[in-house]
Formats: structure tokens, C-alpha cells, sequence
């Protein structure tokens, strides 16, 4: 189990490198770009956190929760915003949201 919580967390973390190095120079909106990104760093960089220091931080599980629930959320409503033909053409999508689900379900679990 704790493979598969590092793998997914892994993961998350280059995807959102990746994300963030690929961001359009010319679209004029390319900061909101850019700021998922970031959030999607940033809760990758929480679950590694959790991962390397269970049980040891207070509070560190809880943060890992809410945000990993916050962007379960928002993959959840950006596959419901762009349809579903749209999200199979970037499959980059759901695997996000998978990914997230998995990180929840791992926030959730204690370990022992």
C-alpha cells in the first residue's frame, strides 16, 4: 500500500511540473493556467509530506484531506464543465481526478 500512495503521489507531483512547464506563452489567460498548476504542486508536495512524516505532524493528515478533496472537486467539476467527449480527448484529465480519489482514499486511511 504505501507503494502505490508514493507512486500516485510521485505522479501527481511530475504532472504537475509537466503542467506547469507547459503553459501556453501567448494565451492571454495563461496565469489561471498556471495557477492550477501550482495547486496541483502544492497538494502533491502535501501528500509527499504526509507520506514521509505519518502521524508525526499535527494536522498534516487533515490538510491533506481538504485539499485533496478540493481538487478531487474541481476535477470532478472541470470533467463536468468540458463533457465528456472533451475529457476523453485530454486524458490527462481523469487520470488527475483518479489520481486524487486515490490520494483521499490514502489521507483517509491510518496508518499504523
Amino acid at each position: 500500500m504505501g507503494f502505490i500512495d508514493r507512486l500516485c503521489a510521485g505522479v501527481l507531483f511530475a504532472l504537475a511540473i509537466i503542467d506547469c512547464l507547459l503553459v501556453p506563452r501567448t494565451y492571454t489567460g495563461r496565469i489561471w493556467i498556471f495557477g492550477t498548476g501550482l495547486a496541483l504542486l502544492f497538494t502533491a508536495m502535501l501528500n509527499l509530506l504526509r507520506i514521509r512524516n505519518h502521524g508525526v505532524v499535527k494536522g498534516l493528515r487533515l490538510f491533506c484531506i481538504t485539499a485533496n478533496l478540493a481538487m478531487l472537486v474541481f476535477a470532478i467539476a472541470l470533467m463536468a464543465s468540458i463533457g465528456i467527449s472533451r475529457t476523453l480527448a485530454n486524458p490527462q484529465v481523469p487520470l488527475i481526478g483518479l489520481l486524487f480519489a486515490i490520494q483521499t482514499i490514502f489521507s483517509l486511511v491510518k496508518r499504523a
